[in-house]
Protein backbone atom coordinates (compact mmCIF):
# COMPACT_ATOMS: atom_id res chain seq x y z
CA UNK A 1 0.00 0.00 0.00
CA UNK A 2 1.39 3.47 -0.84
CA UNK A 3 2.59 5.32 2.23
CA UNK A 4 0.15 8.15 1.51
CA UNK A 5 -2.76 5.73 2.06
CA UNK A 6 -1.60 4.07 5.28
CA UNK A 7 -3.44 6.51 7.55
CA UNK A 8 -6.60 6.68 5.44
CA UNK A 9 -9.56 4.73 6.90
CA UNK A 10 -10.24 1.56 4.93
CA UNK A 11 -13.68 2.74 3.83
CA UNK A 12 -12.17 5.86 2.18
CA UNK A 13 -9.37 4.20 0.22
CA UNK A 14 -9.65 4.07 -3.58
CA UNK A 15 -10.90 0.69 -4.85
CA UNK A 16 -10.99 -1.14 -8.13
CA UNK A 17 -14.77 -1.59 -8.19
CA UNK A 18 -17.75 0.47 -7.04
CA UNK A 19 -19.41 0.27 -3.66
CA UNK A 20 -22.93 0.82 -2.35
CA UNK A 21 -23.93 2.08 1.07
CA UNK A 22 -27.58 1.94 2.16
CA UNK A 23 -28.88 4.04 5.06
CA UNK A 24 -32.33 2.89 6.14
CA UNK A 25 -34.51 5.38 8.06
CA UNK A 26 -37.49 3.33 9.13
CA UNK A 27 -40.89 4.91 8.47
CA UNK A 28 -39.74 8.31 7.15
CA UNK A 29 -42.27 10.08 4.85
CA UNK A 30 -41.80 13.00 2.45
CA UNK A 31 -44.76 14.70 4.14
CA UNK A 32 -42.43 15.46 7.06
CA UNK A 33 -39.08 15.44 5.30
CA UNK A 34 -39.79 17.94 2.51
CA UNK A 35 -41.17 20.78 4.67
CA UNK A 36 -38.29 20.44 7.11
CA UNK A 37 -35.77 20.39 4.24
CA UNK A 38 -37.40 23.52 2.79
CA UNK A 39 -37.29 25.25 6.19
CA UNK A 40 -33.57 24.57 6.56
CA UNK A 41 -33.80 22.13 9.46
CA UNK A 42 -32.17 19.22 7.59
CA UNK A 43 -29.17 20.57 5.63
CA UNK A 44 -27.58 17.18 4.96
CA UNK A 45 -30.73 15.65 3.51
CA UNK A 46 -31.24 18.88 1.53
CA UNK A 47 -27.77 18.44 0.05
CA UNK A 48 -28.48 14.83 -0.87
CA UNK A 49 -31.77 15.75 -2.50
CA UNK A 50 -30.32 18.61 -4.54
CA UNK A 51 -27.28 16.62 -5.59
CA UNK A 52 -28.98 13.30 -6.31
CA UNK A 53 -32.04 11.44 -7.52
CA UNK A 54 -35.02 11.32 -5.21
CA UNK A 55 -38.68 10.49 -4.97
CA UNK A 56 -41.39 8.55 -3.22
CA UNK A 57 -40.79 4.85 -2.64
CA UNK A 58 -43.98 2.80 -2.69
CA UNK A 59 -44.01 0.10 -0.04
CA UNK A 60 -45.67 -3.29 0.09
CA UNK A 61 -49.24 -4.14 1.01
CA UNK A 62 -49.54 -4.35 3.87
CA UNK A 63 -46.96 -1.69 4.63
CA UNK A 64 -45.79 -3.23 7.87
CA UNK A 65 -42.18 -3.35 9.02
CA UNK A 66 -41.84 -7.12 8.79
CA UNK A 67 -43.39 -7.33 5.33
CA UNK A 68 -41.65 -4.30 3.88
CA UNK A 69 -38.12 -5.12 5.01
CA UNK A 70 -38.54 -8.74 3.88
CA UNK A 71 -39.51 -7.47 0.43
CA UNK A 72 -36.62 -4.99 0.33
CA UNK A 73 -33.95 -7.50 1.27
CA UNK A 74 -35.17 -10.20 -1.13
CA UNK A 75 -36.50 -8.09 -3.99
CA UNK A 76 -39.57 -10.35 -3.91
CA UNK A 77 -43.25 -9.70 -3.40
CA UNK A 78 -44.72 -11.26 -0.22
CA UNK A 79 -46.28 -14.13 -2.20
CA UNK A 80 -42.74 -15.38 -2.83
CA UNK A 81 -41.00 -14.68 0.50
CA UNK A 82 -44.05 -15.62 2.59
CA UNK A 83 -43.99 -12.84 5.22
CA UNK A 84 -47.33 -11.01 5.51
CA UNK A 85 -47.15 -9.69 9.08
CA UNK A 86 -45.09 -9.99 12.24
CA UNK A 87 -46.83 -13.30 12.87
CA UNK A 88 -48.21 -16.13 10.76
CA UNK A 89 -50.71 -18.88 11.35
CA UNK A 90 -49.30 -22.28 12.18
CA UNK A 91 -50.58 -24.63 9.45
CA UNK A 92 -53.52 -26.78 10.52
CA UNK A 93 -54.35 -24.56 13.53
CA UNK A 94 -55.66 -21.11 14.37
CA UNK A 95 -52.56 -20.37 16.47
CA UNK A 96 -49.98 -17.74 15.52
CA UNK A 97 -46.18 -17.72 15.64
CA UNK A 98 -43.80 -14.83 15.06
CA UNK A 99 -42.06 -14.52 11.71
CA UNK A 100 -38.32 -14.02 11.37
CA UNK A 101 -35.49 -14.65 8.92
CA UNK A 102 -35.70 -18.41 9.48
CA UNK A 103 -39.39 -18.35 8.53
CA UNK A 104 -38.85 -16.38 5.34
CA UNK A 105 -38.22 -17.70 1.84
CA UNK A 106 -35.97 -15.97 -0.65
CA UNK A 107 -32.27 -15.24 -0.80
CA UNK A 108 -31.30 -11.95 0.81
CA UNK A 109 -29.38 -9.42 -1.24
CA UNK A 110 -26.34 -9.94 0.99
CA UNK A 111 -26.55 -13.68 0.38
CA UNK A 112 -26.55 -13.05 -3.37
CA UNK A 113 -23.64 -10.63 -3.09
CA UNK A 114 -21.72 -13.04 -0.87
CA UNK A 115 -22.22 -15.84 -3.38
CA UNK A 116 -20.82 -13.52 -6.05
CA UNK A 117 -17.68 -12.91 -4.01
CA UNK A 118 -18.60 -9.43 -2.79
CA UNK A 119 -17.81 -8.33 0.78
CA UNK A 120 -20.85 -7.19 2.79
CA UNK A 121 -21.63 -5.58 6.12
CA UNK A 122 -25.21 -5.53 7.44
CA UNK A 123 -26.24 -3.74 10.64
CA UNK A 124 -29.62 -3.61 12.40
CA UNK A 125 -31.87 -4.48 9.46
CA UNK A 126 -35.21 -5.88 10.70
CA UNK A 127 -36.05 -9.49 9.88
CA UNK A 128 -32.44 -10.67 9.95
CA UNK A 129 -32.50 -12.87 13.05
CA UNK A 130 -31.07 -15.46 13.18
CA UNK A 131 -28.03 -13.96 11.42
CA UNK A 132 -27.07 -15.82 8.29
CA UNK A 133 -23.45 -16.56 7.30
CA UNK A 134 -22.23 -13.96 4.82
CA UNK A 135 -18.99 -12.96 3.17
CA UNK A 136 -18.36 -10.27 5.75
CA UNK A 137 -20.48 -9.61 8.83
CA UNK A 138 -24.10 -9.22 9.96
CA UNK A 139 -25.66 -7.76 13.13
CA UNK A 140 -29.36 -8.61 13.34
CA UNK A 141 -32.07 -6.06 14.09
CA UNK A 142 -35.50 -5.58 15.65
CA UNK A 143 -36.46 -9.27 15.71
CA UNK A 144 -33.42 -10.18 17.82
CA UNK A 145 -34.61 -11.78 21.11
CA UNK A 146 -32.01 -10.01 23.26
CA UNK A 147 -28.37 -9.05 23.55
CA UNK A 148 -27.68 -12.38 25.23
CA UNK A 149 -28.66 -14.17 22.00
CA UNK A 150 -26.34 -15.08 19.11
CA UNK A 151 -27.15 -11.99 17.04
CA UNK A 152 -23.94 -11.57 15.02
CA UNK A 153 -22.12 -13.31 12.21
CA UNK A 154 -19.40 -14.17 12.76
CA UNK A 155 -20.20 -14.96 16.42
CA UNK A 156 -16.93 -13.36 17.56
CA UNK A 157 -18.15 -9.95 16.35
CA UNK A 158 -20.58 -9.78 19.27
CA UNK A 159 -17.79 -9.04 21.75
CA UNK A 160 -16.76 -6.01 19.67
CA UNK A 161 -20.22 -4.40 19.46
CA UNK A 162 -22.19 -5.54 22.51
CA UNK A 163 -21.32 -2.35 24.42
CA UNK A 164 -22.95 -0.08 21.81
CA UNK A 165 -25.58 -2.18 20.02
CA UNK A 166 -29.14 -2.19 21.32
CA UNK A 167 -32.40 -3.51 19.89
CA UNK A 168 -35.00 -0.86 20.74
CA UNK A 169 -35.70 1.92 23.22
CA UNK A 170 -38.42 0.56 25.49
CA UNK A 171 -41.63 2.51 26.06
CA UNK A 172 -42.46 0.64 29.28
CA UNK A 173 -43.43 2.87 32.22
CA UNK A 174 -41.94 6.08 30.81
CA UNK A 175 -43.29 9.60 30.39
CA UNK A 176 -42.80 11.04 26.93
CA UNK A 177 -39.93 13.33 27.90
CA UNK A 178 -37.84 10.48 29.22
CA UNK A 179 -38.62 8.34 26.19
CA UNK A 180 -37.53 11.18 23.86
CA UNK A 181 -34.28 11.66 25.79
CA UNK A 182 -33.47 7.96 25.57
CA UNK A 183 -34.40 7.94 21.87
CA UNK A 184 -31.95 10.75 21.10
CA UNK A 185 -29.26 8.90 23.02
CA UNK A 186 -30.20 5.81 21.02
CA UNK A 187 -29.65 7.68 17.75
CA UNK A 188 -26.15 8.59 18.93
CA UNK A 189 -25.42 4.96 19.78
CA UNK A 190 -26.72 3.78 16.41
CA UNK A 191 -24.26 6.07 14.62
CA UNK A 192 -21.44 5.04 16.93
CA UNK A 193 -22.11 1.48 15.81
CA UNK A 194 -22.20 2.63 12.18
CA UNK A 195 -18.75 4.21 12.38
CA UNK A 196 -17.35 1.27 14.29
CA UNK A 197 -18.55 -1.21 11.66
CA UNK A 198 -18.25 0.73 8.41
CA UNK A 199 -14.51 1.05 8.99
CA UNK A 200 -14.10 -2.54 10.14
CA UNK A 201 -12.95 -3.84 6.74
CA UNK A 202 -13.09 -2.98 3.05
CA UNK A 203 -16.65 -3.69 1.91
CA UNK A 204 -18.43 -3.70 -1.44
CA UNK A 205 -21.82 -3.30 0.24
CA UNK A 206 -22.73 -1.80 3.60
CA UNK A 207 -26.20 -1.34 5.10
CA UNK A 208 -27.33 0.18 8.38
CA UNK A 209 -30.85 0.93 9.66
CA UNK A 210 -32.11 3.55 12.13
CA UNK A 211 -35.37 2.43 13.78
CA UNK A 212 -35.95 5.35 16.14
CA UNK A 213 -37.53 7.45 13.38
CA UNK A 214 -40.50 5.10 13.20
CA UNK A 215 -40.81 4.57 16.94
CA UNK A 216 -40.87 8.27 17.86
CA UNK A 217 -43.55 8.92 15.23
CA UNK A 218 -45.84 6.27 16.67
CA UNK A 219 -46.08 8.09 20.01
CA UNK A 220 -45.50 11.75 19.06
CA UNK A 221 -47.54 12.56 15.97
CA UNK A 222 -50.30 14.32 17.94
CA UNK A 223 -47.80 16.67 19.58
CA UNK A 224 -46.85 18.39 16.31
CA UNK A 225 -50.18 20.19 15.98
CA UNK A 226 -49.92 21.95 19.35
CA UNK A 227 -46.86 24.19 19.91
CA UNK A 228 -47.83 24.54 23.57
CA UNK A 229 -47.35 20.82 24.12
CA UNK A 230 -44.09 19.78 25.80
CA UNK A 231 -41.87 18.12 23.21
CA UNK A 232 -44.16 19.15 20.35
CA UNK A 233 -41.04 19.00 18.16
CA UNK A 234 -40.00 15.53 19.34
CA UNK A 235 -40.03 14.00 15.85
CA UNK A 236 -38.11 16.96 14.43
CA UNK A 237 -35.53 16.65 17.22
CA UNK A 238 -34.88 13.04 16.21
CA UNK A 239 -34.68 13.96 12.50
CA UNK A 240 -32.26 16.80 13.19
CA UNK A 241 -30.03 14.59 15.32
CA UNK A 242 -29.90 12.04 12.48
CA UNK A 243 -29.24 14.74 9.89
CA UNK A 244 -26.27 16.04 11.86
CA UNK A 245 -24.78 12.56 12.08
CA UNK A 246 -25.41 11.99 8.37
CA UNK A 247 -23.51 15.20 7.70
CA UNK A 248 -20.32 13.65 9.06
CA UNK A 249 -20.82 10.59 6.87
CA UNK A 250 -21.62 12.53 3.69
CA UNK A 251 -18.77 14.99 4.16
CA UNK A 252 -16.28 12.11 3.96
CA UNK A 253 -18.18 10.06 1.36
CA UNK A 254 -15.64 8.27 -0.86
CA UNK A 255 -15.87 8.91 -4.59
CA UNK A 256 -16.46 5.24 -5.38
CA UNK A 257 -19.60 4.96 -3.21
CA UNK A 258 -23.21 5.23 -4.32
CA UNK A 259 -25.24 6.21 -1.25
CA UNK A 260 -28.90 5.22 -0.94
CA UNK A 261 -31.05 6.75 1.82
CA UNK A 262 -34.43 5.02 2.00
CA UNK A 263 -37.38 4.12 4.18
CA UNK A 264 -39.46 0.96 4.15
CA UNK A 265 -42.74 2.91 4.32
CA UNK A 266 -43.94 6.31 5.44
CA UNK A 267 -45.88 7.61 8.44
CA UNK A 268 -49.00 9.62 9.20
CA UNK A 269 -51.60 10.29 11.88
CA UNK A 270 -54.12 7.83 13.27
CA UNK A 271 -57.61 9.27 12.82
CA UNK A 272 -59.31 6.38 14.62
CA UNK A 273 -58.79 2.78 15.61
CA UNK A 274 -61.19 0.22 14.20
CA UNK A 275 -62.06 -2.93 16.14
CA UNK A 276 -62.62 -5.22 13.18
CA UNK A 277 -63.49 -8.25 15.30
CA UNK A 278 -66.35 -6.33 16.88
CA UNK A 279 -67.47 -5.16 13.45
CA UNK A 280 -67.40 -8.74 12.16
CA UNK A 281 -69.27 -9.95 15.25
CA UNK A 282 -71.99 -7.33 14.86
CA UNK A 283 -72.52 -8.51 11.30
CA UNK A 284 -72.76 -12.13 12.45
CA UNK A 285 -69.54 -13.26 10.78
CA UNK A 286 -67.67 -13.87 14.07
CA UNK A 287 -69.08 -15.52 17.18
CA UNK A 288 -67.89 -16.22 20.71
CA UNK A 289 -68.78 -19.07 22.99
CA UNK A 290 -71.52 -18.18 25.45
CA UNK A 291 -73.36 -19.80 28.36
CA UNK A 292 -73.77 -23.54 27.90
CA UNK A 293 -71.22 -23.48 25.06
CA UNK A 294 -68.52 -22.70 27.59
CA UNK A 295 -66.76 -25.77 28.93
CA UNK A 296 -65.16 -25.94 32.38
CA UNK A 297 -61.80 -25.24 30.70
CA UNK A 298 -63.33 -22.20 28.96
CA UNK A 299 -64.67 -20.85 32.26
CA UNK A 300 -61.31 -21.39 33.94
CA UNK A 301 -59.64 -19.42 31.18
CA UNK A 302 -62.05 -16.51 31.68
CA UNK A 303 -61.27 -16.39 35.40
CA UNK A 304 -57.53 -16.57 34.72
CA UNK A 305 -57.75 -13.84 32.12
CA UNK A 306 -59.62 -11.44 34.41
CA UNK A 307 -57.31 -12.10 37.33
CA UNK A 308 -54.11 -11.65 35.39
CA UNK A 309 -55.31 -8.44 33.72
CA UNK A 310 -56.45 -6.90 37.03
CA UNK A 311 -53.20 -7.84 38.77
CA UNK A 312 -51.13 -6.33 35.98
CA UNK A 313 -53.22 -3.17 35.87
CA UNK A 314 -52.83 -2.50 39.60
CA UNK A 315 -49.12 -3.35 39.62
CA UNK A 316 -48.38 -1.19 36.60
CA UNK A 317 -50.41 1.73 37.92
CA UNK A 318 -48.95 1.97 41.40
CA UNK A 319 -45.45 0.46 41.33
CA UNK A 320 -42.37 2.66 40.77
CA UNK A 321 -41.09 3.06 37.21
CA UNK A 322 -38.10 0.82 37.80
CA UNK A 323 -40.30 -2.01 39.02
CA UNK A 324 -42.65 -1.53 36.08
CA UNK A 325 -39.71 -2.14 33.80
CA UNK A 326 -39.06 -5.38 35.65
CA UNK A 327 -42.56 -6.51 34.60
CA UNK A 328 -41.66 -6.29 30.92
CA UNK A 329 -40.85 -9.93 30.43
CA UNK A 330 -43.88 -11.03 32.45
CA UNK A 331 -46.21 -8.87 30.34
CA UNK A 332 -44.67 -10.48 27.28
CA UNK A 333 -45.50 -13.93 28.57
CA UNK A 334 -48.96 -12.72 29.50
CA UNK A 335 -49.49 -11.32 26.00
CA UNK A 336 -48.91 -14.76 24.51
CA UNK A 337 -51.22 -16.38 27.09
CA UNK A 338 -53.93 -13.79 26.51
CA UNK A 339 -53.78 -14.32 22.75
CA UNK A 340 -54.36 -18.03 23.35
CA UNK A 341 -57.25 -17.31 25.73
CA UNK A 342 -58.91 -14.93 23.28
CA UNK A 343 -58.63 -17.29 20.33
CA UNK A 344 -60.01 -20.11 22.45
CA UNK A 345 -63.10 -17.98 23.16
CA UNK A 346 -64.11 -17.94 19.50
CA UNK A 347 -66.83 -20.34 18.48
CA UNK A 348 -65.21 -21.60 15.30
CA UNK A 349 -68.25 -23.65 14.38
CA UNK A 350 -70.17 -20.35 14.04
CA UNK A 351 -67.34 -18.08 12.83
CA UNK A 352 -67.10 -17.21 9.15
CA UNK A 353 -64.34 -14.57 9.28
CA UNK A 354 -61.91 -13.01 11.77
CA UNK A 355 -59.33 -10.23 11.89
CA UNK A 356 -55.54 -10.59 11.90
CA UNK A 357 -52.76 -8.03 12.00
CA UNK A 358 -52.79 -4.25 12.58
CA UNK A 359 -53.67 -2.62 9.26
CA UNK A 360 -56.75 -4.56 8.30
CA UNK A 361 -56.59 -8.21 7.29
CA UNK A 362 -59.47 -10.69 7.30
CA UNK A 363 -59.21 -14.46 7.20
CA UNK A 364 -62.08 -16.72 6.21
CA UNK A 365 -62.91 -20.01 7.95
CA UNK A 366 -63.17 -22.41 5.01
CA UNK A 367 -64.12 -26.08 5.07
CA UNK A 368 -61.32 -28.42 4.06
CA UNK A 369 -58.67 -25.77 4.65
CA UNK A 370 -59.21 -24.65 8.23
CA UNK A 371 -59.50 -26.98 11.26
CA UNK A 372 -63.15 -26.12 11.96
CA UNK A 373 -64.04 -24.48 8.66
CA UNK A 374 -67.68 -23.55 8.02
CA UNK A 375 -67.68 -21.98 4.52
CA UNK A 376 -68.26 -24.35 1.60
CA UNK A 377 -65.80 -23.81 -1.25
CA UNK A 378 -68.68 -22.90 -3.57
CA UNK A 379 -69.77 -20.12 -1.19
CA UNK A 380 -66.40 -18.39 -0.74
CA UNK A 381 -66.94 -15.83 -3.53
CA UNK A 382 -70.31 -14.82 -2.15
CA UNK A 383 -68.97 -14.44 1.39
CA UNK A 384 -66.15 -12.27 0.08
CA UNK A 385 -68.63 -10.17 -1.89
CA UNK A 386 -70.82 -9.68 1.19
CA UNK A 387 -67.92 -8.68 3.47
CA UNK A 388 -66.45 -6.42 0.80
CA UNK A 389 -69.75 -4.62 0.21
CA UNK A 390 -70.19 -4.06 3.95
CA UNK A 391 -66.65 -2.69 4.30
CA UNK A 392 -67.23 -0.19 1.52
CA UNK A 393 -70.23 1.07 3.47
CA UNK A 394 -68.18 1.64 6.64
CA UNK A 395 -68.22 5.36 7.49
CA UNK A 396 -66.32 7.53 9.92
CA UNK A 397 -68.89 8.32 12.65
CA UNK A 398 -67.65 11.93 12.93
CA UNK A 399 -66.99 13.00 9.35
CA UNK A 400 -69.41 10.64 7.64
CA UNK A 401 -66.82 9.85 4.95
CA UNK A 402 -66.28 6.36 3.60
CA UNK A 403 -63.32 4.79 5.40
CA UNK A 404 -62.36 1.98 3.01
CA UNK A 405 -60.96 2.67 -0.45
CA UNK A 406 -60.07 -0.87 -1.46
CA UNK A 407 -60.69 -4.46 -0.38
CA UNK A 408 -58.25 -6.80 -2.09
CA UNK A 409 -58.15 -10.54 -2.48
CA UNK A 410 -54.73 -12.03 -1.92
CA UNK A 411 -54.69 -13.61 -5.37
CA UNK A 412 -55.07 -10.16 -6.92
CA UNK A 413 -52.12 -8.73 -4.97
CA UNK A 414 -49.44 -11.38 -4.88
CA UNK A 415 -47.70 -13.94 -7.05
CA UNK A 416 -45.69 -16.93 -5.89
CA UNK A 417 -45.89 -20.26 -4.16
CA UNK A 418 -46.57 -18.88 -0.67
CA UNK A 419 -49.79 -16.96 -1.28
CA UNK A 420 -51.65 -19.43 0.93
CA UNK A 421 -49.91 -17.84 3.95
CA UNK A 422 -51.54 -14.48 3.17
CA UNK A 423 -54.81 -13.20 4.65
CA UNK A 424 -57.80 -13.84 2.41
CA UNK A 425 -58.76 -10.16 2.30
CA UNK A 426 -56.65 -7.03 2.80
CA UNK A 427 -58.15 -3.61 3.50
CA UNK A 428 -56.77 -0.28 2.30
CA UNK A 429 -58.05 2.59 4.45
CA UNK A 430 -58.70 6.10 3.20
CA UNK A 431 -55.46 8.11 3.43
CA UNK A 432 -53.98 5.22 5.45
CA UNK A 433 -55.26 6.97 8.59
CA UNK A 434 -57.21 4.20 10.32
CA UNK A 435 -55.57 1.54 12.48
CA UNK A 436 -57.28 -1.84 12.64
CA UNK A 437 -56.83 -3.63 15.93
CA UNK A 438 -58.47 -6.29 18.03
CA UNK A 439 -60.07 -6.47 21.42
CA UNK A 440 -62.27 -9.44 22.23
CA UNK A 441 -63.74 -7.80 25.35
CA UNK A 442 -67.41 -6.81 25.10
CA UNK A 443 -68.01 -8.73 21.89
CA UNK A 444 -70.26 -8.27 20.04
CA UNK A 445 -71.62 -5.11 21.68
CA UNK A 446 -68.51 -3.03 22.31
CA UNK A 447 -67.70 0.09 20.28
CA UNK A 448 -66.33 -0.38 16.77
CA UNK A 449 -64.28 2.82 16.81
CA UNK A 450 -61.72 4.19 19.25
CA UNK A 451 -59.73 7.42 19.42
CA UNK A 452 -56.68 6.30 21.36
CA UNK A 453 -54.53 3.22 21.21
CA UNK A 454 -52.09 2.53 24.03
CA UNK A 455 -48.73 0.88 23.56
CA UNK A 456 -49.02 -2.70 24.77
CA UNK A 457 -52.16 -4.28 26.18
CA UNK A 458 -52.19 -2.71 29.65
CA UNK A 459 -52.32 1.06 29.47
CA UNK A 460 -51.18 1.92 32.99
CA UNK A 461 -47.69 0.58 32.32
CA UNK A 462 -47.51 2.18 28.88
CA UNK A 463 -48.10 5.89 29.46
CA UNK A 464 -47.67 6.76 25.79
CA UNK A 465 -50.55 6.95 23.33
CA UNK A 466 -50.05 5.56 19.85
CA UNK A 467 -51.06 8.41 17.55
CA UNK A 468 -48.94 7.75 14.46
CA UNK A 469 -49.27 4.91 11.99
CA UNK A 470 -47.81 3.78 8.67
CA UNK A 471 -48.60 5.06 5.18
CA UNK A 472 -47.61 3.35 1.96
CA UNK A 473 -45.26 6.01 0.55
CA UNK A 474 -41.72 6.08 1.89
CA UNK A 475 -38.63 7.93 0.65
CA UNK A 476 -35.68 7.20 -1.59
CA UNK A 477 -32.61 9.39 -2.23
CA UNK A 478 -29.62 8.24 -4.31
CA UNK A 479 -26.40 10.25 -4.21
CA UNK A 480 -22.75 9.92 -5.11
CA UNK A 481 -21.07 7.76 -7.69
CA UNK A 482 -22.98 7.48 -10.96
CA UNK A 483 -26.11 9.31 -9.77
CA UNK A 484 -27.67 12.17 -11.73
CA UNK A 485 -28.19 15.31 -9.68
CA UNK A 486 -31.52 17.06 -9.08
CA UNK A 487 -33.45 14.18 -10.64
CA UNK A 488 -37.03 13.36 -9.67
CA UNK A 489 -37.84 9.65 -9.44
CA UNK A 490 -41.33 8.54 -10.38
CA UNK A 491 -42.95 5.16 -9.87
CA UNK A 492 -40.18 3.75 -7.66
CA UNK A 493 -41.04 0.71 -5.54
CA UNK A 494 -39.37 -0.78 -2.50
CA UNK A 495 -38.68 -4.02 -4.38
CA UNK A 496 -36.77 -2.04 -7.03
CA UNK A 497 -33.85 -1.36 -4.70
CA UNK A 498 -32.43 -4.90 -4.57
CA UNK A 499 -32.07 -5.27 -8.37
CA UNK A 500 -30.77 -1.68 -8.55
CA UNK A 501 -28.05 -2.42 -5.99
CA UNK A 502 -27.03 -5.61 -7.80
CA UNK A 503 -26.84 -3.70 -11.08
CA UNK A 504 -24.65 -1.02 -9.50
CA UNK A 505 -22.29 -3.72 -8.20
CA UNK A 506 -22.37 -5.57 -11.55
CA UNK A 507 -23.80 -8.74 -10.03
CA UNK A 508 -26.40 -10.77 -11.98
CA UNK A 509 -29.98 -10.30 -10.82
CA UNK A 510 -32.03 -13.41 -9.93
CA UNK A 511 -34.90 -13.79 -12.36
CA UNK A 512 -37.27 -14.42 -9.44
CA UNK A 513 -36.93 -10.79 -8.30
CA UNK A 514 -40.02 -8.71 -8.96
CA UNK A 515 -38.50 -5.23 -9.05
CA UNK A 516 -36.70 -3.29 -11.78
CA UNK A 517 -33.44 -1.36 -12.00
CA UNK A 518 -34.03 2.35 -11.37
CA UNK A 519 -32.01 3.27 -14.45
CA UNK A 520 -33.45 6.81 -14.60
CA UNK A 521 -31.46 7.70 -11.47
CA UNK A 522 -28.06 7.16 -13.09
CA UNK A 523 -25.73 8.67 -15.63
CA UNK A 524 -25.62 7.11 -19.08
CA UNK A 525 -22.71 4.76 -18.35
CA UNK A 526 -24.75 2.92 -15.70
CA UNK A 527 -28.25 3.55 -17.05
CA UNK A 528 -27.52 2.08 -20.48
CA UNK A 529 -25.38 -0.83 -19.31
CA UNK A 530 -27.26 -4.06 -20.10
CA UNK A 531 -28.94 -5.56 -17.04
CA UNK A 532 -27.48 -8.98 -16.32
CA UNK A 533 -29.59 -11.84 -14.98
CA UNK A 534 -28.60 -15.17 -13.50
CA UNK A 535 -28.51 -17.75 -16.25
CA UNK A 536 -30.04 -20.44 -14.07
CA UNK A 537 -33.46 -19.93 -12.54
CA UNK A 538 -32.47 -20.86 -9.00
CA UNK A 539 -34.88 -21.98 -6.34
CA UNK A 540 -35.49 -18.91 -4.16
CA UNK A 541 -35.01 -21.18 -1.11
CA UNK A 542 -35.71 -20.44 2.53
CA UNK A 543 -33.92 -18.30 5.07
CA UNK A 544 -31.33 -19.39 7.65
CA UNK A 545 -32.03 -22.75 9.28
CA UNK A 546 -32.85 -21.81 12.86
CA UNK A 547 -35.90 -21.21 15.05
CA UNK A 548 -37.15 -19.31 18.08
CA UNK A 549 -37.72 -20.73 21.53
CA UNK A 550 -40.93 -19.96 23.40
CA UNK A 551 -38.97 -17.54 25.62
CA UNK A 552 -37.57 -15.75 22.55
CA UNK A 553 -41.07 -15.37 21.11
CA UNK A 554 -42.33 -13.85 24.38
CA UNK A 555 -39.45 -11.35 24.51
CA UNK A 556 -39.91 -10.24 20.90
CA UNK A 557 -43.70 -10.06 21.09
CA UNK A 558 -43.54 -7.85 24.19
CA UNK A 559 -41.10 -5.50 22.45
CA UNK A 560 -43.24 -5.28 19.31
CA UNK A 561 -46.35 -4.55 21.37
CA UNK A 562 -44.53 -1.89 23.34
CA UNK A 563 -43.45 -0.17 20.12
CA UNK A 564 -46.92 -0.31 18.57
CA UNK A 565 -46.03 -2.83 15.86
CA UNK A 566 -48.48 -5.54 16.91
CA UNK A 567 -51.79 -5.48 18.74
Amino acid sequence: MPSSEKNVPSHQRPRQRPRVWVIGLDGVPWTLLQPWIDQGYLPTLAKLQAGGAWGELRSTIQFLTAVAWSSFLTGLNPGKHGVFDFSRRIPGTYDQELTNAARRAGRSIWRILSDAGRKVGVVNVPMTFPPEPVNGFLISGLDTPGLDSAYTYPPTLKADVNDVHFIAVSTVGKPHGRYLEETLQGVDKRFELLHRTIEREALDFYMWVEMETDAIQHCSWHLMSDPDQPNHDAILQVYRRIDAHLGVLVEALPEDVTLIVMSDHGAGPIEKTVYLDRWLAQHGWLNLKYGSDLTLVDRTRHVAKGGVKQTLYLAQRFLPVGVKGFLKRFTGAHAAVETFIDKADLDWSQTIAYNTGNLGNINLNIKGRDPQGVIDADDVDQVIADITAALYELRDPDSGEHMVVDVMRREDLYTGDLIERAPDLLIRWKDDKYLATKDYDNLPNGPIFGHKQKFGRHGAAYALDQTGTHIIEGICILYGRGVRDDTRLNDANLIDLAPTILHLLDVPIPRAMDGRVLAEAFVSEIATRPVRYEEDDRDISSGPDSDLSAEDEEEIRARLQGLGYVA
